[in-house]
């Protein structure tokens, strides 16, 4: 099971132009390192503002090949590199997910804890494809594990097109939950966003049981998703406008307002509208909110409310394997595979993208 010297990926040559199917070459594993056969890559939201260019704060220049959320089979190994982040053992063929490489040297990684603020991180998906690795995206045949990436064996019990949700979606859900505190039943838990973050934030809190789990969102195809996962109410803002919408959740919670939010759709406004909707003592984290227009926020209502705002970006490698473990514990609860329609090849990934920014998909599948 040897790597090829090169393969096909589908790269980006210019911001918004369609994807150009060509051979790069696949690189042969540092220490440490695995090269890895593109088994499933699903796309994100990050992937479709990646190719229109709309990425300012950091240095990328096409020729990029897209894709972070990715289940590898394990083909080549790097000295060292034959035992996952949680000891698990290694073999050739076997599927895992990765994280992003931290520098491991700086204060966020050493001082802080927190890898994912890590400003040395190397995303695949954000290197010029002329570079080593060449191929570190998940548009490709082959994809590269960084050396001081975080891996794991995915486990027998969850499908492909699962964990490569998991590593991106679901696991930055899952870290934002654990920084938001306990849920239980005198909770009432509003959702922000029906699309993949705030499917899988439907379901994290949906197991802790609350007394209502609400979500604002859109389209209805995702708000019955949202049902079918443990949505007690739905509140559609295609059908609703703002003053509408902050009625609906008053009424919903007889006039107090939530007590838990999680804002999972970056929608333009949503944080605004989601501080007018808190009740008292709430706590709401946000996570969707990646960029944008500034938003006018309702500020004297934070202090007169006692609100808790909290942050969360990403994920580290412990947010992967609850993901993992999450998806197969609950299999049987939850029909994972509403989230998915039918798989793209790679000379389909252009109109997988634009499936994804149209909202015809939740989350395209690509198998190169």
């Amino acid at each position: 099971m040897t790597p090829p010297s090169h393969c096909r990926a589908a790269v980006v040559d210019s911001y918004g132009a369609a994807l150009e199917v060509r051979e790069v070459e696949v690189p042969t594993p540092e220490p440490g390192a695995l090269t890895v056969r593109v088994e499933t890559a699903t796309l994100c939201g990050s992937d479709v503002h990646t190719w229109q260019g709309a990425i300012k704060n950091l240095p990328i220049e096409p020729p990029l090949i897209l894709g972070h959320e990715i289940v590898g089979v394990v083909e080549a190994f790097g000295a060292g590199a034959e035992v996952d982040s949680v000891g698990t053992p290694l073999a050739l063929g076997d599927r895992v997910v990765w994280e992003h490489e931290a520098c491991g040297h700086c204060r966020y990684c050493t001082i802080e804890r927190e890898p994912v603020l890590c400003p040395n991180r190397r995303v695949g998906m954000f290197r010029n494809c002329e570079e080593f690795p060449f191929t570190a995206g998940g548009l490709s045949e082959y994809s590269y594990v960084w050396p001081r990436a975080g891996r794991l064996r995915v486990p027998d019990d969850v499908k492909s097109t699962w964990a490569a949700a998991a590593s991106c979606a679901l696991r930055t859900v899952v870290m934002a939950f654990e920084r938001l505190g306990r849920i239980d039943t005198d909770h009432t838990v509003l959702v922000q966003g029906s699309g993949p973050l705030g499917l899988f934030g439907v379901a994290l809190a949906a197991v802790a049981n609350p007394r209502r789990v609400i979500v604002v969102g859109a389209p209805a195809a995702r708000l019955e998703v949202a049902r079918a996962w443990g949505a007690t109410d739905l509140v559609s803002v295609e059908e609703l406008d703002r003053e509408a919408r902050l009625a609906r959740v008053a009424e919903l919670t007889d006039g107090e307002g939530p007590d838990v939010l999680v804002e999972l759709s970056g929608a333009p406004g949503a944080f605004a509208e989601g501080v007018e909707m808190a009740g008292k003592n709430a706590r709401y984290m946000v996570v969707g909110t990646l960029g944008g227009p500034a938003q006018e926020v309702a500020v004297p209502r934070i202090a007169t409310r006692n609100l808790r705002i909290m942050g969360s970006l990403s994920g580290d490698v412990s947010s992967y394997h609850k993901a993992l473990r999450f998806l197969g514990r609950f299999r049987d609860r939850f029909d994972w595979d509403l989230l998915f329609g039918d798989p793209y090849p790679l000379e389909r990934a252009t109109e997988a993208l634009e499936d994804l920014r149209s909202m015809k998909e939740i989350k395209p599948v690509v198998v190169p």
